[in-house]
Order: C-alpha cells, then sequence, then structure tokens
C-alpha cells in the first residue's frame, strides 16, 4: 500500500483523504459479505475519519483563501512604491549627470555612490528593504552635495518619500505575514493528525479485515505518490509543499 507523500499539498491532502472516506463508505454501503462486527468497525472509522477530514479541509481552505487573496493588494502597492523609487531615480540622474564629474571629485566613490547602473526596483529580487536602504542611501548622499549644485533638495526629497512609502508597505507584507503562519501551521498540524489518525486505523482494521482490503480503501497515486493517479487537471497547482 502507497500512502500519499508528506511533503504533498495541503489540498491534495485533503483529496486523498476524502476518497478514502468515501471508500469506506462505499463498502459500509454496497459490500454484501461484510459481516455485522466488520460493518461496525467501518461505521466506528467513519466515524473518527470524517471529522479529521472536515478540519483539514477547513484548515486549508482558510489557508489558500488567504494566499490567493491578502497578498495582491500590498505586492501591487510595492510595485507602485518601487516603480516611484525608479522614478526619483531616474529624475536625479537625470538632474546630476551633467556635474558629475564635479560630483566625482566631492564624493567618496564618486557619482556612483548616488545612482547604481540598475532600477532600484530590481533590487526586489533581494528584497525590499535592500531597495529603501539604496534609495535612501541615494538621497542622503544627495543632501550631501555642495550649495553649488542646484536642485539637490527636491531630489533627495523624492527618493526619500518613495523609500518611506515602500517601507511602510514592508511593514504592512509583515504584518499579513504574522497573519499567515498561524493558518499555515493549522494545516501542518491537520495534515499530522489526520496521517497518524489513518496510521491507527490501519492498525484496528487488521482485527477485522485482511490487508488486501485495508490497501483497497486507498486510492491510487501518481506523480511518486504526491497526487491521486486521476488527477490529472492541468491547471491543478497543488503539487507543492503542504504550505504551498
Amino acid at each position: 500500500m502507497e500512502k500519499l507523500a508528506r511533503s504533498a499539498s495541503g489540498a491534495r491532502h485533503v483529496r486523498w483523504a476524502r476518497e478514502l472516506l468515501a471508500s469506506l463508505h462505499a463498502h459500509h454501503a454496497v459490500n454484501e459479505r461484510l459481516s455485522e462486527d466488520q460493518k461496525k468497525a467501518l461505521a466506528a472509522e467513519i466515524g473518527r475519519l470524517a471529522p479529521r477530514v472536515q478540519s483539514l479541509g477547513e484548515s486549508v481552505g482558510l489557508y489558500r483563501s488567504f494566499i490567493d487573496h491578502a497578498h495582491v493588494d500590498i505586492r501591487a502597492r510595492q510595485r507602485v512604491a518601487n516603480f516611484l523609487c525608479d522614478e526619483a531615480q531616474r529624475g536625479a540622474d537625470g538632474a546630476l549627470r551633467p556635474h558629475r564629474k564635479e560630483i566625482d571629485h566631492i564624493l567618496p566613490g564618486g557619482y556612483a555612490t548616488i545612482l547604481s547602473k540598475v532600477s532600484l526596483s530590481r533590487v526586489l529580487r533581494a528584497g525590499n528593504e535592500k531597495t529603501v536602504t539604496f534609495a535612501e542611501r541615494a538621497a542622503g548622499a544627495i543632501r550631501s552635495l555642495p550649495a553649488k549644485i542646484p536642485g539637490t533638495a527636491p531630489l533627495a526629497d523624492a527618493l526619500d518619500q518613495a523609500a518611506e512609502l515602500l517601507r511602510s508597505f514592508n511593514k504592512q507584507s509583515d504584518a499579513l505575514e504574522d497573519q499567515r503562519q498561524p493558518l499555515r501551521s493549522s494545516v501542518q498540524k491537520n495534515i499530522f493528525e489526520i496521517r497518524e489518525e489513518l496510521d491507527q486505523m490501519d492498525g484496528r482494521l487488521r482485527s477485522h479485515f485482511s490487508q488486501d482490503f485495508i490497501d483497497s480503501l486507498y486510492p491510487e497515486l501518481t506523480k511518486k505518490g504526491s497526487a491521486v493517479a486521476d488527477e490529472d487537471d492541468e491547471d491543478d497547482d497543488t503539487s507543492g509543499p503542504p504550505e504551498s
């Protein structure tokens, strides 16, 4: 008997457990070769497993709803703030480039300490916090320039404002992460508990049924044990780990 991989997603654990519960119901309903004691044993297992399946389904539903919707707005706002950082960078570059040679003699490290060769938003791959840091450093460098270089204050202000906006959205994203963790933990807890329940069920059923019967309860698996065999929806995206 092959059991679903522990690394399978919460959604696939729900599917697997529901299939198994349906097998118990089907044997109880249509298998006329069962004795009364065997029917009682199956009914008892149905009573134990059904609330586990329901609890797992509810936890996965809550978690996936949160993942699908909660981060959409804040990610959009972060993209806008990153764009504004880029715009502030481009504005500073355009205004200060005519003074590049002079700035090279004034600032340690020269003009390159103000502006990088890549858009600040591309630093997103290394984290939004670094985008904030680089924007603020650029603003600080611009503010340190002498008054004979015109227009430095508004250029620095634009960078600081964009950085502060992105920082505020980063904080909101962190708050969402704090909300995500208990939902994720609930899924993992329910997966552990339902797998434990099934292991115990197998042991109890051995007192009444053959191993072949117990094996018949479990749906066939595919994809290295990560999904129910007939789960062939090409749009399915639930193949990740339990927290996915």
